[in-house]
């Protein structure tokens, strides 16, 4: 879609929630309002707790740049609720939303495809008890646990000992039934960003606590971010292509980032992929898409000409 025909579009930022992304969401939320504010668009701020549709339904909009985060925003829920309504909007449609929130189903489905993924475990706390599951766990330490279908990091742990692993997955069940147990890599993390098809500069990521939890994503000084990563020409190209073809296997559309470890004998492992990028000030997509040339206004408007009118 053309700049000129956007400005002349009703466009509603919808942010907030009910998932533990909700700050995120409504910073997130409140950059784009007010990077399209500044270039004068028709845009309104809308902040939703448990009442999406009708949050939509009252809002006299043309389409909806989602800023929702986490559960409902993207999981394929406000994907659903605008298809109903027949309101367009930026991001992945519903199956993808839906099936990129799960990480075992995406590593699935990419592993099937050739894409190097580490070895993973499920355990479905509401149908097995936690000691029944251990006790059966062919993964050995060190592992990484995390919610199956959350994200911002939110109950993750890293597991170097046996003993730690029972607590780890209660924590991570308080946010999900099912818990992801993953083999660890141990490497350089980088993040490749694809806007509408194009792959970004690739990012390395180097928390100074060593790991990438929730505090160091969304700290200012907690973490170093290289951009261009500092990697050879064949490995950015290899992953750079990796994530390309992710994003078209899982049917991706607008701006989604895929995260990999680098080993020591430079493979890429793929370990998720995320279909609403934060646009925070500390986020990923915009310092990738500013290193490509976009600013953060004309990033958002890239994600915005993506939409099916």
């Amino acid at each position: 879609m053309e700049l000129t025909q956007l400005r002349k579009k009703r466009i509603g930022v919808l942010a907030g929630g009910i998932s533990s992304e909700k700050e995120i969401s409504l910073k997130t939320g409140k950059a784009v309002f007010e990077a399209l504010k500044s270039k004068s668009y028709q845009v309104q701020f809308l902040e939703v707790q448990d009442n999406i549709i009708e949050t939509l339904q009252k809002a006299k909009i043309d389409i909806i740049f989602n800023a929702l985060h986490g559960t409902w925003g993207e999981d394929g829920v406000v994907q659903s609720a605008c298809e109903m309504l027949k309101i367009p909007y930026t991001g992945s449609h519903v199956a993808s939303s839906s099936l990129c929130m799960v990480k075992s189903w995406t590593k699935m489905v990419v592993q099937k495809e050739g894409i190097l993924t580490p070895t993973f475990i499920l355990w479905d706390s509401s149908k097995e008890k936690v000691d029944s599951f251990m006790k059966k766990l062919s993964l050995k330490p060190p592992v990484i646990v995390k919610p199956d279908a959350q994200g911002s990091t939110v109950g993750i742990s890293i597991i170097k000992k046996f003993s730690q692993l029972k607590n780890a997955l209660m924590v991570a069940q308080k946010f999900d039934s099912c818990v992801l147990v993953e083999g660890f890599i141990s490497g350089k993390e980088i993040t490749a960003s694809v806007l509408n098809g194009k792959s970004l500069p690739l990012i390395e990521i180097k928390p100074k606590s060593g790991f990438y939890d929730y505090k160091s994503k969304y700290t200012k000084g907690q973490t170093e971010y290289l951009c261009p990563a500092p990697l050879s020409k064949s490995i950015t190209q290899k992953i750079q292509n990796t994530s390309l073809k992710a994003y078209d296997i899982l049917r991706c559309r607008g701006a989604a980032r895929s995260d990999f470890i680098v080993d020591k004998n430079n493979k890429a492992w793929f370990l998720e992929i995320n279909t609403l990028p934060g646009m925070t000030e500390t986020s990923l997509v915009p310092k990738a898409a500013k290193e490509f040339g976009l600013s953060f206004i004309k990033l958002v408007e890239e994600i915005l000409r993506s939409v099916d009118l």
